[in-house]
């Protein structure tokens, strides 16, 4: 009738340097996982510190603890092994743990299914758990699984900033999860104390229904702040589907495939440090924003730089790689996804919910990209539409339903698919006539890109690089994408600044960063101002 829990929250694979953190330093302090095992293999004849340390004297029982301390971890990863393959036999071999069982196992995910499966059926459980129960790959079997059987009564997730538990590091993130029969499960997220998991503006509710039409692939839980962000964002869904639904034959109507190139340390071997014959530069993630390829670049030292106003206002100017790649590896690896336009889509994999924007995408030349710039093939016969779909993904309605998704530091394919995008049948002749120019003047500024220019029906020079012009570019693109979501302008202000809209005290925030770095560079918020400005003008028909 009542199962209460506070169960262990312990990864079951043998972690090797947590192992050898207080057993044996040296090993526990290796430069990287190859020198590692080294290490472990030298422990394993005792002649560990005979190869670490050759100028020492070394007693026979040195060789003899190495050797004892081999053997001990030898049974660790055993026993890790051995629980790891119970806990991962599938459900139709009776396995014990059909619906946590999977990937990287937390013992955590195993006492709630436990706990899940010793429940009546007018029973209760509560208890506590990291809140990746909820948002993470691994458990969103078992997570589908409690919210579409109607069994989730709530979820109450508690950031441990001030810390609620003092022995657990200040940025973990736990929940309090009750599971019961509720039509409707309730949510808290965000709380810093267990005070305000009574505060009325941060609680929300989620039927079964709107899990499936927020992610319908993962069916895990989207992460709001307030009961405002809850309903706003499910208005964006209504309005635009997810960009891939795997439920569906149809569900993919920009004709979308993924790829990760190139691995930044599996395909290490390929790399060059200086330019060949027929080598491409290789774009990593932090060399990419918002409408533009040249963000960051390479010093000769092997250190990044932002790359200078003078630098971007030169349409010649490249930026210079860390590392280039032979050219037909690249064009191997494009033609296995059938690609062969000369520019490519990508954003970075690397984010969070709080950095000034979340999703950066850009369109990039034909070079190699490491593992940290995921790249999106569109289907070629959308042509210029293509443009619309950079535009969505970069716009600050987009944004802000990114940044109820993103629970840690990554936007990887499983997300991306579940954010919301206007299909490319939504767009008229005008929506194109507005929103194609505008991205191909914020896009092509430096020959690089000719081929994406011809792609979209230009065949001039680069535009000028003008930041006040580009700034003002992008306002009217939010303000026309705001209104392509269906938003009201006090539905656009909300999503610049919650205080704007609910008051200071809100317990909500959307691009906080974004508005206290131009707070300090303008002396305003100057993206809220131009936005609104656009979007007024929209509204009075003074732009098209």
């Amino acid at each position: 009738d009542c199962v209460l829990g506070n169960p262990p929250w312990e990864r079951i694979k043998l972690q090797e340097e947590e192992f050898f953190a207080t057993r044996h330093r040296d090993v526990a302090e290796a430069r990287n996982k190859a020198e590692r095992s080294q290490r472990i293999g030298w422990l394993a004849e005792g002649m560990l510190a005979r190869h670490l340390f050759p100028e020492l004297e070394h007693p026979a029982q040195e060789c003899a603890a190495e050797q004892r301390l081999y053997a001990e971890f030898i049974t660790a990863r055993r026993t890790a092994e051995a629980m790891s393959l119970f806990a991962h036999v599938k459900g139709e071999d009776d396995g014990r743990y059909p619906l946590t069982g999977v990937g990287d196992v937390n013992t955590y995910a195993l006492f709630a299914e436990t706990f899940a499966q010793l429940m009546a059926p007018l029973g209760r459980a509560g208890f506590i758990v990291p809140t990746g129960i909820a948002t993470d790959d691994s458990t969103k079997a078992f997570f589908a699984h409690i919210t579409q059987n109607a069994r989730l009564v709530s979820l109450y997730d508690i950031e441990n900033r001030e810390a609620v538990f003092p022995a657990v590091h200040r940025s973990y993130k736990f929940c309090l999860l009750t599971l019961g029969q509720a039509a409707q499960a309730e949510f808290v997220c965000f709380a810093t104390r267990v005070e305000q998991l009574a505060d009325p503006r941060r609680r929300f509710r989620l039927t079964p229904e709107e899990f499936r039409r927020l992610n319908p692939n993962t069916l895990t839980c989207p992460v709001f702040r307030s009961a405002r962000d809850a309903e706003l964002t499910k208005k964006l869904y209504r309005t635009a589907p997810v960009l891939i639904d795997d439920n569906w034959p149809n569900g993919n109507p920009w004709g979308i495939r993924f790829m990760a190139m190139l691995h930044m340390s599996n395909d290490s071997h390929l790399f060059r440090a200086a330019p060949g014959a027929d080598s491409l530069p290789l774009y990593e993630a932090k060399m990419i924003h918002q409408f533009d390829h040249r963000w960051a670049t390479y010093n000769p030292d092997g250190n990044s730089r932002d790359v200078t106003l003078a630098e971007h206002r030169d349409p010649d100017f490249t930026v210079t790689p860390r590392y280039w790649v032979d050219a037909t590896e690249v064009a191997q690896r494009l033609a296995d996804k059938g690609w062969t336009r000369g520019w490519l889509m990508g954003w970075r994999d690397i984010c969070r919910a709080t950095d000034e924007r979340t999703v950066i995408a850009a369109v990039v030349p034909k070079v190699g990209t490491g593992d940290t710039l995921l790249l999106m093939f569109p289907d070629p016969k959308h042509g210029a539409r293509v443009a619309c779909l950079l535009a969505d993904q970069c716009s600050l309605v987009h944004d802000y339903a990114a940044r109820q998704k993103v629970g840690g530091t990554h936007l990887k394919y499983h997300v991306k698919k579940q954010l919301p995008n206007l299909p490319p049948d939504r767009y008229t002749a005008a929506d194109l006539a507005f929103i194609v120019p505008r991205v191909l003047e914020l896009t092509y500024t430096v020959f690089d890109l000719k081929a994406w220019a011809q792609d979209l029906g230009f065949d001039g020079s680069p535009y000028a690089f003008d930041p006040d012009r580009r700034a003002l570019l992008r306002a009217e693109l939010d303000a026309y994408y705001a209104r392509l979501y269906g938003l009201t302008r006090d539905e656009l202000r909300y999503i610049l600044d919650p205080s704007d809209v609910m008051g200071d005290d809100y317990p909500s925030e959307t691009f906080r960063v974004l508005q206290k770095n131009e707070m300090r560079e303008f002396g305003e918020y100057r993206t809220q101002r131009l936005v609104l400005a656009a979007w007024d003008q929209l509204v009075g028909g003074a732009l098209a």
